[in-house]
């Protein structure tokens, strides 16, 4: 009886130990078959890494210089190229930006849990920031799985201090190559052209204002009626002018016999011409519509602008800067007794604008002599005000003591200079301010084109109006 209940025990014993003996072996075996799938991930992904790093080192680092930077450029191109080319996995996806490798490991029943989820990145190698050594592995597996020769990293490796040296490096190699010639080719513009035209001896003064006298022409399309300057010159030494104004101007050059003009430089904001002067003399326009050279206008403000004006066409200083007063200025002393010279070779007629209408108010005297205007009637406010409260649907009752505009926005209106279209028609350039009209379009009328300036103009069918008064549309 003892013999058996020592065997029974014994028997218990061993089929326990058996049972934990096949337990053990079975997870010896699952946790073998997870290393063998590691391995085999992890071993695709360095033959494919190698794979990788062969064909972009003979497709796209054709030289041992500037392989960094020729990387950096051909990231997009690489991406569409060779990742394309590398043997894909299921759960295993390759991409390349800013000289990355990056390898990302997706949830997959063909990836090993403790691989899935997890980053490896491949990162160039450089010692002088040109030619590329070897390619780093960096990741954050856990170090019983992760490669030897991979470093650990939680995140994307910083690749700043890559990138530097990749720029520097190509900045270094240019600047080299740059060097190596000691030829500089020339600059050739307009200013450069200019320069050539003159001597080597020459004073510079300047002159000029914001705007001078009014005119009745158009030298551009700014919308601006030209300006006129009178500008006298004497000097015993050659002399090179530069005339500065804002507005469009035409100057007007008279000079002393015993003067000589080398060249003059016309600057402003809008257009500048110069006439009076012999072809011979080289003339230099440059405003903002033909700023190659740079711009500006004279002023007690800006000297010192003006200045670096003639120190970048002319490389030297301006003498003296003459403040021109009332569209007039005299450069040097000139007897009042003395006969001026000006020459026919630039006059008016070469530098107004002949197809633009006249400007201000002798513009609109000559749209009336043409047929295209006439004043207008008390007939004419009427239409326009019934046809803006037909458009409103409202009723103005009469208003005692009141003038006939109130309520119309017509009260800013001087109807002594009321105009009424009869053709088409441009309107005339510097309509501002005291020289602004009213202007009246009836039905079957186009509305007049180019820039009424402050000007208004009421639509007589529809009742609306265009132009500064503040109760009408700016467009």
């Amino acid at each position: 009886m003892k013999n058996n209940k020592q065997n029974f025990q014994t028997g218990v014993l061993v089929g326990v130990l058996s049972s934990f003996a096949i337990v053990g072996l079975g997870f010896l075996g699952q946790n073998a078959y997870m290393q063998y799938q590691i391995h085999q991930v992890l071993g695709h992904i360095s033959q494919q890494q190698k794979k990788f790093a062969d064909q972009v080192n003979q497709q796209y680092l054709s030289n041992n210089n500037g392989q960094l930077i020729q990387l950096l450029r051909k990231s997009s191109d690489i991406q569409n190229t060779i990742i394309p080319n590398l043997q894909t996995q299921d759960g295993v996806n390759f991409q390349f930006n800013q000289l990355q490798l990056i390898v990302d490991l997706k949830n997959n029943s063909k990836i090993p849990e403790k691989l899935a989820q997890h980053k490896i990145y491949y990162q160039p190698q450089s010692l002088d920031g040109r030619t590329i050594t070897s390619w780093q592995c960096f990741s954050d597996l856990t170090d019983n799985i992760r490669p030897k020769y991979c470093l650990y990293s939680e995140k994307a490796p910083d690749n700043s201090n890559l990138l530097r040296q990749a720029i520097l490096a190509n900045t270094s190699e240019y600047r080299r190559d740059h060097t190596r010639s000691t030829h500089t080719p020339p600059i050739e513009n307009d200013c450069t052209k200019f320069k050539t035209k003159l001597p080597q001896q020459f004073d510079v003064f300047a002159t000029g204002a914001y705007s001078g006298r009014e005119s009745n022409y158009q030298i551009d399309n700014s919308g601006h009626q030209a300006n006129e300057m009178d500008i006298q010159v004497q000097h015993t030494r050659p002399i090179l002018l530069i005339l500065g104004a804002y507005e469009p101007t035409i100057w007007n050059i008279k000079w002393e016999a015993n003067t000589h003009i080398v060249g003059v430089i016309a600057t402003g904001y809008h257009t500048q011409k110069v006439i009076g002067l012999p072809k011979s003399i080289p003339v230099l326009e440059t405003t903002s519509e033909n700023s190659q050279c740079g711009y500006s206008y004279v002023s007690s403000d800006n000297a010192s602008e003006i200045n670096q004006l003639s120190q970048k066409i002319l490389q030297r200083d301006i003498q003296a800067v003459v403040i021109a007063q009332n569209g007039r200025a005299t450069i040097g002393n000139i007897n009042s007794n003395a006969q001026l010279q000006f020459s026919q070779d630039r006059t008016m007629k070469d530098v107004i604008d002949r197809n633009a209408p006249l400007a201000g108010q002798a513009g609109i005297q000559d749209a009336i002599a043409k047929g295209l205007l006439r004043p207008a009637t008390r007939a004419d406010i009427d239409a326009w005000k019934a046809a803006n409260n037909r458009a409103k649907n409202i009723h103005t009752p009469p208003v005692v003591g009141g003038t006939s505009s109130s309520g119309t926005g017509m009260e800013y209106v001087h109807f002594d200079r009321a105009y009424v279209v009869l053709k088409e028609m441009t309107m005339p350039a510097g309509l501002y301010g005291a020289h602004s009209v009213t202007i009246f379009v009836p039905e079957g009328v186009p509305r007049p084109q180019g820039n009424p300036g402050h000007s208004t103009i009421y639509e007589i069918k529809s009742g609306s109006c265009y132009g500064s008064s503040p109760d009408c549309s700016r467009r």
